[in-house]
This record gives C-alpha cells, sequence and structure tokens, in this order.
C-alpha cells in the first residue's frame, strides 16, 4: 500500500492542498457512510469479534513496519494484507471500520503524523479497502467465519486486490497531481512505479491469513506477521540498497569532477535534465532510472589525468588528443562493465551518447533510432550543459543562445523528438530562472561592495 507524503511537497499551495484534502475525505466519508449503512455486519458474536480485533492488530504491526521509498517521504506498508483479509472474512462495513480505526490509531497515536496529512491517509486507504470489499461481494464472494471455498471465493478476491490498488494508488496521484499540475497518468506512473508489482505479488498472502483463521483461528491469523516480518525486511534491505547505490555513484562522480572547475557537477546536472526529458517523452519509470544512472556515469570514462589536461586547454586539439576524446566512451563502458548489476541498456547510452541523429558522431557512426533512446537524451543534455558553461576557449552561452542552437542542429545532431521533449519539460526554463537568481545575487554583491 502506498502513502503520499502530500504535505511534505513545497511547490504545493494552500489552495491545492485543501482542494486535494477536501475532496479525499468527503468521498471517503460518504463511502463510509452508505457501506455501512447498505452492508451491516451480520450479528455481532464473539467469534467476528475475535477476528475484527485480530486483524486490527495484525494491520497495526503491519503498519509501524512502513517503507520510506522516495526522498518526498512517500511510503510503502503491508497492511493491506489484514484489509484484504478482513474483506473475506468480516464483509463491507467491519473492513472499512476496522482499516479506518486501524489507520487512525497508527497515524494518529503511533507514528504521530500531522492531522492533515493523517487524516488525508486514512481516507484514501479507507476508500481502497469500501472499493475492494464491495467489489468482492458484486463478483460472488460471500465474506465468512467458518468457511472459504477456493473456487468461489479466490477469483473475486483477485478483482477485490485490484479494486484496493487502483483506489490506493489512484487517491495518492490524484492529490501529488494536483499539487504538481502534472498528467493523472504520469503521476500514477511515477508514485506507483515498482511498488504495485510487489503488493500485487504479495496480495495472495491476504488470502492465506483468512485461510489461517477459518482453519485455526487467531493465534493462527497473527502467526502471519512473521513472513510479513520477513519480507519487509528482505524488500527493506532491496531498497536500502538500491539508494545506496544512486548515493554512491554521486559521491563518486562528484569526486572524479571535483578536480577540474569546468566539469564540477556537470554530471550531476546532465542526470537531473536527462531524467526531466525521459518524463517528458513519456518512458517508463524503469528506463528513466536507467537513464538516469547512464547519464550519471555517461564521462566516467574521462577517469584518465590527460582528459582534464585536454579540458583546460585554450587551443586547438592534435590529432592525438580528438582520437583520445573519441575514445572515452569505450573507456567508460569498460571501466563500468565490470558491475555485473549494471543493466546492458545503460552501457549502451554510455557508449553512444555522442552519436549524432544522422551518423556523423562518435564512436560507431550509428543514427536516428539505432541510437538508443537514452544516449540521444544525454546527448542533449550534455550539450546544453556544455553549452551553458565556461571553458577556457570560451565564455557560455546564455539560454537564448542555447534554444537557438537546438533549433538550428535539430535532425543533424539532435533527434527532433528529444528537442521537443526539452523544450515541453521547460528544462531551459528553468536555466532561465536559475540564471535570473545568479545574475540578481551577484548585483547584490556588487552593491555591497
Amino acid at each position: 500500500m502506498v502513502e503520499a507524503a502530500v504535505w511534505g511537497l513545497t511547490l504545493m499551495s494552500e489552495e491545492r492542498k485543501l482542494q486535494a484534502f477536501v475532496t479525499i475525505i468527503v468521498a471517503a466519508a460518504a463511502v463510509t457512510v452508505v457501506t455501512i449503512y447498505f452492508f451491516l455486519p451480520p450479528p455481532v458474536s464473539s467469534d467476528w469479534l475475535i477476528a475484527f480485533g485480530t486483524l486490527l492488530a495484525l494491520g497495526t504491526i503491519s503498519a509501524l513496519l512502513a517503507l520510506t521509498i522516495s526522498e518526498g517521504g512517500s511510503s510503502t506498508a503491508m497492511d493491506f494484507v489484514p484489509h484484504l483479509g478482513a474483506v473475506l472474512l468480516l464483509g463491507p462495513a467491519g473492513t472499512v471500520t476496522m482499516t479506518a480505526i486501524q489507520q487512525l490509531v497508527t497515524e494518529f497515536f503511533f507514528m504521530k503524523k500531522a492531522r492533515q496529512k493523517a487524516l488525508f491517509n486514512t481516507a484514501q486507504v479507507v476508500l481502497a479497502a469500501a472499493a475492494a470489499s464491495m467489489l468482492y461481494q458484486a463478483f460472488g464472494g460471500q465474506p465468512a467465519l467458518d468457511s472459504l471455498q477456493f473456487t468461489s471465493s479466490f477469483p473475486p478476491f483477485i478483482i477485490a486486490v485490484i479494486g484496493y490498488f487502483a483506489v490506493n494508488t489512484g487517491a495518492v496521484a490524484y492529490a501529488i497531481s494536483l499539487a504538481r499540475e502534472q498528467r493523472f497518468v504520469e503521476v500514477w506512473r511515477e508514485a506507483a512505479g515498482g511498488i504495485i508489482v510487489f503488493d500485487l505479488v504479495m496480495a495472495p498472502l491476504a488470502y492465506l491469513v483468512a485461510f489461517l483463521y477459518v482453519r485455526w483461528g487467531s493465534v493462527a491469523l497473527l502467526s502471519a506477521i512473521v513472513p510479513i516480518i520477513g519480507l519487509r525486511y528482505s524488500y527493506g534491505v532491496n531498497i536500502e540498497l538500491q539508494l545506496l547505490s544512486q548515493d554512491l555513484l554521486r559521491v563518486l562522480i562528484k569526486t572524479l569532477e571535483a578536480r577540474d572547475q569546468y566539469t564540477s557537477g556537470h554530471s550531476v546536472r546532465v542526470a537531473e535534465r536527462s531524467r526531466k526529458i525521459a518524463k517528458a517523452i513519456g518512458l517508463k519509470p524503469r528506463d528513466i532510472r536507467l537513464i538516469e544512472t547512464a547519464a550519471l556515469l555517461h564521462d566516467i570514462g574521462k577517469i584518465d589525468l590527460a582528459y582534464g589536461e585536454i579540458l583546460r586547454q585554450t587551443g586547438p586539439l592534435t590529432a592525438e588528443q580528438r582520437d583520445l576524446i573519441r575514445a572515452h566512451p569505450d573507456k567508460g563502458v569498460a571501466i563500468v562493465s565490470a558491475v555485473r548489476s549494471l543493466d546492458p541498456e545503460i552501457l549502451r547510452c554510455i557508449r553512444h551518447h555522442h552519436e549524432w541523429y544522422d551518423g556523423s558522431g562518435y564512436p560507431t557512426g550509428i543514427a536516428a533510432e539505432q541510437i538508443p533512446i537514452g544516449a540521444r537524451i544525454i546527448m542533449m543534455s550534455d550539450s546544453i550543459d556544455a553549452m551553458l558553461t565556461d571553458r577556457p576557449y570560451r565564455k557560455a552561452l546564455s539560454v537564448d543562445e542555447v534554444r537557438q542552437e537546438l533549433i538550428r542542429n535539430t535532425g543533424t545532431q539532435f533527434d527532433s523528438i528529444v528537442v521537443d521533449a526539452t523544450f515541453a519539460a521547460g528544462v531551459l526554463d528553468d536555466e532561465e530562472g536559475r540564471w535570473s537568481e545568479i545574475r540578481v545575487a551577484q548585483s547584490r554583491a556588487t552593491v555591497l561592495e
């Protein structure tokens, strides 16, 4: 289950925060009332109360094992397991009530989150649980504490799972898309990412939870916390390793570039621009991450000190120096290919990031669609950074001059699709804003002097 750190988004206006908050809260309140009214629980028995309490405890423990999955603070937890287990055992009214209580207790008393964020997270999960429980019954599933027939319960359960995660991730994407003023589909793909796949694969564990209760009672059900803890731990280690790898890459690149004032921060800027352009093109989140990693590593082949001397040179290059420059993509591939965990597509992007769209680039002279889309994007980002940076042999170009260069070289050096995406992503607009801030800071410093 995904929760959004909506109130951690600094670019979100108070008006938009309120709009997202009110919409989701009102929808959740209305659905809760309708669910409880039309799907009253069966006569409350001791068995029903025990199941309710056990699932409530299991949900609370699972929520406390949540993992942070982004810099903005978005998180995922496995409390969807008892939520979906309640769909099979308690019915819509019981599921909504148990989910609401568990979320409110967890958000306010254990995690002590801010009121708006806690209420938003509770509301979107209640909506997801209500959708799942009603879909389960609509497609023939019958909640029960004493029997669970696989052939009649599992197919509607799968539909309920899909409904649960569709509403859960959809509510989160709605709030974030409203905050960023981005298309809903783009935000949904980013917010769900690989997390939705993991959650869907783990969802059958909820069926096991219900089966354990029906067969052996609450003690067996609580034993489900053991695999949940194990899965949470292994998944957490995987996420932490991925984040650590990215951090180490950035540290390595910054260390290499720190020796030269003209390239300091270059690869990080190229990676950030490449990510924006790839998103504007509409690539999948996995492909965007690969391209961002390749952009970070695209100049790793220049680790040789000879490249630093070339970059600081003010005069024309010799034939040997030109050959050395043209060799750095292959040198980079030779270096990073030793890292077996890197995707082969990263190596292709590194090798071909100096290929021109018309085939006149290097090292292989391939053209057009033969060049990986990631390499075409990195070529664009790399060129923009080179033009906007002071070099020993020239001053940096203005943003308007860079814009004209991109237009002039479309179809020769640059792919028109990538050029259009660069403009659509506002990459140069961001640079214009950044340079305006620098000029203001410089003028203030002059006045103080």
